[in-house]
C-alpha cells in the first residue's frame, strides 16, 4: 500500500469516526431532550371557535400529540363527537379541550315540553340570547276599561308573562308581512323555542297572539330573576311616573 493509499484509508477512518461521535451526540441530546419533555399524549385542540351550546363536531377539533408535562390537568384525552355534546361557553380557536367545555345540550325536565314563538330579531333577540340562556318574557298590551261616566278607555301595560324560561333553540330569520297602520311592512323575526310548564305555556301563547309587542330579557349567568311589582304588571302611568322619576 502506498503513501496515497494509506492516507485516504486513514482520513476515511476519521471521518467514520467523526460520524460516530455526531451520531453520539445527536442522540445524547435526543435522550436528554426526551427526558427533560417526558411521554407524549394524545389531546384535542380547537380548530375553529366554537359558539356556547353549539355541538362540538370533528370539523371543530384536531388530535395532537403533546408532551404530558404540558397539558393541563384537565385536558381531555379521549373524545368521541358521536355523543352530540355542545359547548359549555363560548370557547376560542386554539384552545385545549379541558373537562367542563362540553356537555349534554339542554333538555326538558318531567312536566314541561317545548313551545315556539316569534320574536322581533332586532328588539326582542338583538343577537345576545343563545341557547341555554334563561330569559324574561315581557309583553306590552293596550287594555280597554270602562271611565267613571260609563265610557271606554284604553291603558297601556307592561306585563312579565314568564321569568327564568329556558331557550332551547333559536332558529333562522324570518321575514313576515306585519301591518303598520294603513300599509303592511316586512318584520324580521327569529323563532325561539323555550321548556316550559303547561301554565307558562298558555301564558306565552297568550302573548304572542293578544300582545302589541312581546320582548325577552337575558337573565344574567348564575341567578333567578324576580318579577317586578306584586303581579308583575305596570300600568302605563306608573311607567310614565317612573320615567319622570
Amino acid at each position: 500500500m502506498n503513501p496515497r493509499q494509506r492516507r485516504g484509508v486513514l482520513l476515511m477512518g476519521v471521518a467514520v469516526l467523526g460520524a460516530v461521535a455526531v451520531f453520539l451526540l445527536i442522540a445524547g441530546y435526543v435522550s436528554d431532550i426526551g427526558h427533560r419533555v417526558g411521554p407524549m399524549t394524545t389531546s384535542y385542540r380547537f380548530t375553529d371557535e366554537v359558539k356556547k351550546y353549539a355541538p362540538i363536531t370533528a370539523d371543530d377539533i384536531e388530535e395532537v400529540e403533546l408532551p404530558s408535562k404540558w397539558l393541563p390537568e384537565a385536558a381531555i384525552q379521549s373524545f368521541d363527537t358521536s355523543r352530540g355534546l355542545v359547548a359549555t361557553s363560548d370557547i376560542p380557536a386554539g384552545a385545549m379541550l379541558q373537562e367542563g367545555m362540553a356537555s349534554s345540550p339542554p333538555e326538558l325536565k318531567p312536566g314541561q315540553s317545548e313551545i315556539a314563538i316569534l320574536i322581533d330579531a332586532e328588539t326582542g333577540v338583538g343577537g345576545k340570547i343563545q341557547t341555554g340562556d334563561l330569559v324574561d318574557i315581557y309583553g306590552t298590551f293596550s287594555v280597554s276599561s270602562t271611565d267613571a261616566q260609563g265610557g271606554s278607555e284604553k291603558a297601556d301595560q307592561a306585563r312579565v308573562i314568564v321569568s327564568n324560561a329556558q331557550v332551547l333553540a333559536i332558529g333562522a330569520l324570518q321575514k313576515i308581512d306585519s301591518p303598520d297602520q294603513e300599509e303592511f311592512r316586512q318584520t324580521e323575526v327569529v323563532p325561539v323555542t323555550f321548556a316550559l310548564d303547561r301554565e307558562d305555556s298558555l301564558k306565552v301563547t297568550y302573548a304572542e297572539s293578544f300582545a302589541t309587542k312581546v320582548r325577552l330579557a337575558l337573565v344574567a349567568p348564575g341567578t333567578r330573576s324576580q318579577p317586578p311589582g306584586s303581579n308583575g304588571v305596570l300600568e302605563g302611568s306608573q311607567l310614565l311616573k317612573a320615567g319622570r322619576g
